[in-house]
């Protein structure tokens, strides 16, 4: 990639940049330029979108290539940010702003008010806004992301990089797109986020197309940069992950190409950061369900430290008998508990004594569907009939979303079409419902409910009967797990 930079260009807060501030003034007149250029360019919109993903045939250099699903995705998505921000730049530029210019990031996850999409995004002007697109759930009209769409804090709890539930995505081959092990950070906020905002957002062939686009990936970004600069959190050394290379197309529209161990120093390597301070407060306290609080952020290039040894093997528990559809209401299902585990998987659930390393996990697989419905369910675990709302975010144990599932079935050089699946760990919640009496050890009961005012309007009890339905998608099976 060349020499180390020196760091010249910081990464701000869309929502606290200083009033008057010409950041995003900029921005859509870059955005504005490179939507005019030819479509063959490949510093231009259109082309720079497809880079992600497109329908277009047939496709040209270096189209489709997104990572998702994959422990590359968090670095092939720092190298895809990192190009296209130097190419607005050198559009910026030539329009007049400084050399400094650099795209700023969307934090959702600091509270309710900067949970909207940004002003300048919203208003169409008559067809003049370079930053609006059509988009669901009211986001258009200033309503905020809800809080458990928006919130990393399962994602910046978890202390491991590699692994299905994990921070960053299970281990996948490389030269391959759509893979099936993603991580806690790509599930939410990523996806969870992407499926909120819907339309273009919601699905990977038009997803970059949308300009706040480039502000979620920034965030997404962001959250692996502190979450990388905390103690006990360790990027992985494995050379399967840290030799990967990716190319891309520069300002100048030359093809070139970074290995995932380029992009581990943002400062040193890269020549950005993020400004300081960065918090990242949940809107409220975290459910008991959570597998650990954030706690302090401490901002930073790369952590050698990886982990030590790898988790054992899961063991199933249990799984669900029958596929349950989702159409935009809430709904349940059963998973029986096998009995003869009963006795390791009480162990796992033990807090002290041989059990104490242990984990369950509770997964929803072979989902499947023929497109997103923009729509985000929160996953709940035995959920009291009536719960009140605070009550019920204590049962919740993270979340559902189907950004990806067109490309699941049709992956374009992945092993083989394939339903989503989602992984989380759920031990401590199952643990406190232990300890208070209100473990059944013969079965489990999973809730998927609608997130979101519109989604409570139109899909939660008690709404009412005419609502229009969702598209239809389908769980396969809702299966118990421990180590």
């Amino acid at each position: 990639m060349g020499s180390p930079q020196q760091v010249a260009h910081v990464r701000r807060n869309v929502w606290t940049l200083p009033a008057g501030d010409p950041t995003l003034a900029h921005y859509a007149a870059a955005v504005a330029e490179m939507k005019a250029r030819d479509p063959d360019d490949p510093t231009g919109w259109s082309y720079q979108a497809a880079v992600h993903g497109t329908d277009t045939r047939p496709p040209k250099p270096l189209w489709n290539a997104c990572e998702h699903g994959s422990w590359y995705f968090l670095a092939w998505h720092r190298m895809y940010l990192w190009y296209f921000e130097r190419i607005v730049r050198a559009t910026v530029v030539r329009l007049g702003a400084p050399a400094d210019w650099a795209l700023p990031f969307w934090a959702y996850d600091a509270d309710r008010d900067q949970a909207r999409i940004p002003r300048a995004f919203r208003d169409a002007e008559g067809g003049a806004n370079p930053l609006f697109a059509e988009r669901a759930n009211l986001v258009n009209e200033g309503a905020p992301l809800p809080f458990e769409i928006t919130s990393p804090a399962y994602a910046m709890g978890r202390t491991r990089f590699v692994g299905e539930a994990e921070f960053g995505g299970g281990v996948t081959p490389d030269g391959s797109t759509f893979w099936n092990r993603k991580g806690a950070l790509e599930d939410t906020p990523h996806n969870a986020v992407h499926s909120h905002i819907g339309r273009w957002m919601g699905r990977t062939a038009t997803a970059a197309l949308d300009p706040v686009f480039w502000l979620h990936l920034a965030n997404v970004d962001r959250l692996w940069f502190l979450w990388s600069g905390r103690a006990g959190h360790g990027n992985p050394d494995d050379p399967r992950w840290t030799t990967q290379e990716y190319e891309f197309f520069d300002a100048d529209g030359s093809r070139q190409g970074l290995a995932v161990s380029d992009v581990l120093d943002t400062a040193g390597r890269l020549g950005y950061t993020y400004e300081s301070p960065v918090p990242i407060s949940p809107p409220v306290p975290l459910p008991p369900s959570a597998t650990g609080s954030p706690g302090p952020a401490t901002p930073g290039g790369p952590s050698a430290e990886e982990p030590p040894a790898p988790p054992r093997r899961r063991q199933m528990a249990g799984s669900s008998e029958h596929p349950l559809v989702l159409v935009g209401r809430a709904e349940s299902a059963a998973v029986p508990i096998d009995r003869r585990t009963t006795g390791p998987l009480g162990e796992a659930l033990g807090v002290d004594g041989p059990g104490a390393d242990r984990h369950v996990y509770l997964n929803v697989e072979d989902i499947e569907g023929d497109t997103n419905p923009d729509r985000v369910y929160g996953i709940y675990v035995n959920l009291p009939e009536g719960a009140s709302g605070e009550r019920a975010e204590g049962h919740r144990v993270g979340n559902l979303s189907f950004f990806g599932i067109e490309r699941a079935q049709d992956p374009r050089g992945d092993e083989h079409p394939h339903g989503l699946r989602v992984s989380i760990e759920i031990t401590p919640l199952v643990r406190r419902l232990r300890a208070e009496g209100a473990w059944d050890e013969a079965r489990l009961s999973v809730t998927f409910r609608p997130l979101g005012a519109v989604a409570a309007a139109q899909g939660a009890p008690g709404a009412p009967g005419g609502a229009e339905e969702d598209p239809p998608v389908e769980i396969g099976r809702i299966s118990l797990g421990y180590t």
